[in-house]
């Protein structure tokens, strides 16, 4: 809990910090959602000046400065909690219902706050948790080169580093976990301010309730805090096309620079806004400028992650558009490879390489984030058997469809429509990953919250969010809270869930043991988040470090290796990234038998799985040495071995 309370104490100061700066910009909002934005612009601003802070190698100037800026924020305006506009009136009646069953939510998600991740919490371990590790290792925040997701824009991932150094796991998570609550206080503000507070309820429910959102709350992923300002840019950019104030203007810009400084997705969410605005501008006759004034807002914050990924890494949105920028450590061939597992997600498409566009299935599509999410998240997406958590859930889905069909009244309700239509589309075309439309969730919210009050509609629409919450929480605990309340309770221990749940935490255990001076080659396992020693993702599809295209046999491929200064390999053999009949040809090389032609030629001609071939005859070569198999030893599930 030590570092939930460090997380809160930061989330805190960047409330107070968000307030003070922005006081006059939000003067215009309902208490509820003047709170909630100080929050999220806070919290953005502590993430920014943290990740200079790192560039500089100084994060306890962050640390420092974070808890200062609150304290002085507090300080210049002590009494702000008499200030009207932060009261909050008390719940009553049939009202109760909405804060009870956010609140169980929130509570079945701050048990995987405070739960280890396993291999459930994917990007978690792989990247969100394991660079800002990295980082604080090296003291500084500096060009990982095997991990090509530490270049993207990093506002809220560096928030991390704060929870991570002073709070461990549990205090980073906690931030997605604060991100959630600020989103769901934001969205009833909003949603009372236009509609009532009923609506408003409905609103903060039905974004709380879609089944991604409650998966990513208590993990490391970011996709919660991007939608949370991409959404909330294209709800104030489409309010303000209704009533041409221009501090919800000037809000819109600030939300998208954000959400194009979290995630590079928040460059098309600009795009859909801009459309939007001066299509609607033509329209409804308002002042152009503030459409290109709000772009500008948004390009200027999001600018920094851009420049800085062209100065390293030459090109300012690396990895993608390689073929068109280019870019270092990475060639076409790893292009195509990540553009192929990008089009891996979704139906619509021909299966990669080629990924040919179907029309005709968007229906299906979109249709499919409600009732199957397994093609749109990932593990063994291709498969569709990714996790059903991962769905956007039906009563969003539902909003979507009557809104469009019921009748769409007002400016707002028009635009934002035009808006999440637009960005569908994009989502179709580029790849089909359910929490990318974390994103549509917001304004979706808010339109669901104006169904509420129609008498027909009204009632589909809160059943159906009603129904959305029972089943999203139960499928939720089920799934996650019921394991995860066992170790946070202290009825298991922390080595027994780990041991039960991550197939990575037994072998890393091993790894540590071998001491700073050992450097491991990781090949198929990208949880070096749980290596307190020097690693490297070593799959070629990662970098361009280990040339393997000159080694062609055992020996070079060792040789090459001890130059680069790797003193151990580590294979992951499990039936998720080997077949049976691949381990047991591996096993049988290293044991002495003869290499099968066909299956060498086979591995050796594909860039992408050499090292299958390389590994074993370096061991049949007696240039590497196993030193240990993990699991069954008819059946390994993973090998750690080194060179000679």
């Amino acid at each position: 809990m030590l570092g939930v309370l460090i997380s809160f104490l930061a989330t805190l100061s960047a409330i107070l910090l968000g307030r003070r700066l922005f006081r006059e910009t939000l003067a215009g909002l309902d208490p509820a959602a003047h709170f909630g934005l100080s929050g999220l612009i806070g919290l953005a601003l502590v993430g920014s000046f943290t990740f200079l802070c790192g560039l500089f190698g100084q994060f306890m100037i962050a640390v420092v400065g974070v808890f200062l800026a609150g304290a002085v924020a507090f300080a210049s305006d002590v009494n702000f909690l008499k200030d009207s506009r932060w009261k909050f009136k008390k719940p009553e009646g049939s009202d109760l219902i909405f804060p009870v069953v956010i609140g169980l939510a929130m509570l079945l998600c701050l048990f995987a706050v405070l739960a280890p991740s396993d291999s459930n919490d994917w990007d978690t371990l792989a990247y969100h948790l394991a660079v800002p590790k990295l980082w604080l290792q090296a003291g500084k925040i500096s060009v990982i080169d095997f991990i090509h997701q530490s270049n993207f824009p990093f506002t809220v991932d560096s928030l991390y580093i704060l929870g991570l150094k002073w709070g461990g796991a549990a205090g980073a998570k906690a931030f997605n976990w604060f991100f959630t609550g600020l989103g769901a206080i934001t969205l009833f503000g909003l949603g009372r301010q236009r509609y009532g507070q009923r609506a408003g309820w409905w609103a903060a429910l039905a974004f709380c309730s879609a089944p991604v959102v409650l998966l990513e709350t208590g993990t490391g992923y970011i996709d919660v805090a991007h939608g949370l300002y991409a959404g909330l840019g294209i709800v104030l950019a489409c309010w303000w096309l209704e009533n041409q104030d221009r501090r919800l203007a000037v809000l819109s810009g600030i939300m998208l620079g954000f959400a194009t400084g979290t995630k590079y997705t928040g460059l098309q969410t600009i795009a859909v806004v801009g459309i939007v605005m001066l299509i609607g501008a033509v329209i409804w006759k308002r002042d152009i400028k503030w459409v290109f004034l709000v772009g500008l807002l948004a390009i200027l914050i999001g600018a920094p992650w851009y420049v800085k990924n062209a100065l390293w890494k030459e090109n300012p949105v690396f990895p993608f558009f390689y073929s068109k920028l280019g870019g270092k450590d990475w060639d076409q061939r790893r292009a195509d490879a990540y553009t192929n597992e990008q089009n891996g997600f979704g139906v619509g498409r021909e299966a990669p390489p080629a990924g040919k566009i179907e029309p005709g299935r968007l229906g299906h599509s979109v249709l499919g984030l409600a009732y199957q999410p397994g093609r749109y998240i990932n593990p063994r997406q291709t498969m569709g058997l990714g996790d059903p958590l991962g769905a956007v859930g039906m009563a969003l889905m539902a909003t979507l469809t009557l809104a469009l069909f019921g009748g769409l009244k007002s400016i707002f309700q028009k635009s934002t429509m035009a808006s999440v239509l637009l960005s569908l589309l994009i989502w179709f075309v580029l790849t089909q990953q359910s929490r990318y439309i974390i994103t549509l969730a917001v304004p979706l919210a808010l339109l669901a919250a104006e169904l509420s009050l129609r008498r027909i509609l009204g009632l589909v629409v809160t059943a159906l969010i009603g129904l959305q919450a029972a089943y999203s929480l139960g499928l939720l605990h089920l799934q996650r809270s019921a394991d995860q309340m066992q170790v946070v309770l202290g009825k298991v221990t922390e080595e027994e869930y780990l041991t039960r749940r991550l197939g990575f935490y037994v072998p890393s255990k091993a790894i540590n043991q071998l001491g700073p001076e050992s450097k491991t080659a990781l090949y198929d396992e990208v949880f070096g988040y749980m290596l307190d020693v020097p690693y490297y993702w070593a799959n070629p599809g990662h970098s361009t470090l280990i040339t393997y295209d000159s080694m062609q046999d055992g020996r070079s491929y060792a040789d090459g290796m001890r130059r680069l200064g790797f003193t151990h390999v580590y294979m992951n053999l499990g039936r998720l990234v080997k077949s049976d009949e691949d381990v047991q040809t591996i096993l049988g090389v290293m044991g002495g038998q003869p290499f099968a032609a066909k299956k060498r030629e086979e591995w050796m001609n594909n860039w992408e799985v050499k090292f299958n071939a390389l590994i074993p005859e370096a061991v049949a070569a007696g240039e590497l040495e196993i030193v240990q198999v993990f699991g069954n030893t008819q059946r390994p599930q993973a090998i750690l071995l080194k060179f000679k």
